[in-house]
C-alpha cells in the first residue's frame, strides 16, 4: 500500500502499511506455514539500509529474532526496542487481513494494532536517531521477535543470550501508557482417568468426563474466593479460566479419559510454581470427597511471570519524559495480560510496556490503530532514547 498521496502521513504509516502486507502468523495457528521468516527479511533489509549493525538469532526452524544496533561512542549503557513480528491467523480478517487500508484515522489488517504498530514507530525513531545521533547516551538495541503469540520463546533465547541490556521498552498496544505492571501466567492440562465401557451400559464404565464436571466445580468453589482476594494495585485480581476440554472416542463409547487446559494468571510477585502447588493441594482435597477420581496434572506448557517496575526507574521516568514532550502528559499504569517484558524483566532487564494502539482491538476481526497514536509513538520512543 502506498500512502504517499495521504496527507500528513509519516514514514511511520507506510512502514506500518509495508509490515501489515507481509503474512507472518504464528505457525501455532492455522495459516502460519512461513511464520515470522518475510517480516524478519524486511526488517533486516531495512536496518541495513540505515547503516546499523544487523545479525539474525536462529530460534526455532526458520525462525529468527533480528537484531539492529546502533553503537554510541562512550555509551556505558544498552537500551533494548522489542517488538514482535508474528500476528495471530486470519481466520476472522480473511484476505483483507493482508491489504492495509487507511480509513477514518485508522490503519486496518491484521496485525496493525498488535503489534506491527510498535515495530513501525521503533523503526521510524530508529532511522531518526541514526540520522542524527547527536546527544545520545545509550546504545539502541531493535529487537524484532518471534513467537510472541504462543510461548514467547523470542523474547526468551534473546534473555538468555547473555546479550548485556541495562533497560528495555517492549511494544505492544498501550494507547501511548507507560505500562509498569503486568500479570504473568501459567497453563497447563489436566486430566481426568475413566474405564471404557459401551454405552448402552454406562454402568460398567466410569465416565472420565463426569469425574472432570465435578472436579471443576468444586475446584471453581475453593479457588475462584481465593483469587478474588487477592490483588495487585494496578492489574488487579488473580484469576483462572478453563479455555479448553476435551475427551472420549465416540457417542457410544464411555470415555475414558478427559482433558482441560487451564489458564491461571499471577500478580506480579506470585511464581507458577506457588500456583500449581494450591491447586494440587486442592485437587487433593477433592479427592478425599470424591472416591474413585483419578486425575493427572502435566507439567506446565507455558510459564510466563509478572511484571512490577518502579516507578522511579530510569527507563520509567525517560518515557514519561518523552511522553510529556510529545503528548503534554504520561500516565503510569498496569494491565491484565503477559508480554515479552517478563522475560527480559527475569533476566534482570528493567522493563517498561508501551506502543501504540488499544488492546481492546487486538485479534479482532476489524483489527485497527490509530494513525496518530502510531505517529505519536515514533516520536515519544525517539524523545525517550534520547532521554535515557
Amino acid at each position: 500500500m502506498d500512502v504517499d498521496s495521504q496527507a500528513g502521513q509519516s514514514e511511520a504509516i507506510q512502514l506500518l502499511a509495508d509490515l501489515v502486507a507481509i503474512n507472518s502468523v504464528n505457525p501455532y495457528f492455522p495459516g502460519g506455514d512461513r511464520g515470522e521468516a518475510d517480516v524478519a527479511a524486511f526488517v533486516s533489509d531495512y536496518c541495513t539500509r540505515l547503516g546499523l549493525d544487523v545479525r539474525q538469532q536462529a530460534v526455532l526452524p526458520g525462525r529468527s529474532n533480528v537484531i539492529a544496533e546502533l553503537r554510541v561512542a562512550g555509551a556505558t549503557r544498552t537500551l533494548l526496542l522489542d517488538s514482535h513480528m508474528d500476528t495471530v491467523s486470519l481466520d476472522l480478517m480473511g484476505p483483507d487481513g493482508l491489504r492495509p487500508r487507511i480509513r477514518d484515522g485508522v490503519l486496518t489488517g491484521r496485525g496493525s494494532c498488535d503489534t506491527k504498530a510498535s515495530l513501525a514507530a521503533m523503526l521510524t525513531a530508529l532511522a531518526a536517531l541514526t540520522r542524527d545521533p547527536s546527544g545520545l547516551r545509550a546504545n539502541v538495541l531493535l529487537l524484532a521477535s518471534v513467537d510472541e503469540e504462543y510461548l514467547m520463546r523470542g523474547a526468551e533465547a534473546f534473555a538468555r543470550s547473555g546479550t548485556k541490556v541495562d533497560a528495555a521498552i517492549v511494544g505492544e498496544p498501550t494507547s501511548l501508557d507507560v505500562v509498569i505492571a503486568t500479570k504473568g501466567f501459567v497453563r497447563w492440562k489436566m486430566h481426568t482417568v475413566g474405564r471404557s465401557a459401551h454405552s448402552s451400559t454406562p454402568a460398567r464404565g466410569d465416565n472420565a468426563i463426569y469425574q472432570m464436571a465435578e472436579l471443576l466445580q468444586q475446584l471453581r468453589r475453593e479457588i475462584e474466593p481465593r483469587l478474588a482476594a487477592r490483588a495487585h494495585p494496578l492489574v488487579g485480581a488473580a484469576t483462572w479460566s478453563v479455555g479448553r476440554i476435551y475427551g472420549g472416542a465416540s457417542v457410544n463409547i464411555v470415555p475414558e479419559l478427559c482433558t482441560v487446559e487451564i489458564d491461571r494468571r499471577l500478580l506480579p510477585g506470585e511464581t507458577s510454581a506457588g500456583a500449581l502447588a494450591e491447586i494440587d493441594e486442592l485437587v487433593d482435597k477433592i479427592r478425599q470427597s470424591l472416591p474413585g477420581l483419578t486425575v493427572r496434572r502435566d507439567e506446565p506448557f507455558g510459564d510466563v511471570s509478572g511484571l512490577d517496575t518502579p516507578a522511579s526507574a530510569d527507563i520509567v521516568r525517560a518515557l514519561e519524559l518523552g511522553c510529556g514532550r510529545v503528548r503534554g502528559e504520561s500516565k503510569l499504569v498496569g494491565v491484565p495480560y503477559g508480554t515479552n517484558a517478563s522475560k527480559f524483566a527475569d533476566a534482570g532487564i528493567t522493563c517498561v510496556v508501551f506502543g501504540p494502539g488499544d488492546v481492546g482491538q487486538a485479534h479482532t476481526a476489524d483489527e485497527f490503530v490509530s494513525i496518530d497514536q502510531v505517529v505519536s509513538a515514533a516520536r515519544i520512543y525517539e524523545a525517550a532514547v534520547r532521554a535515557f
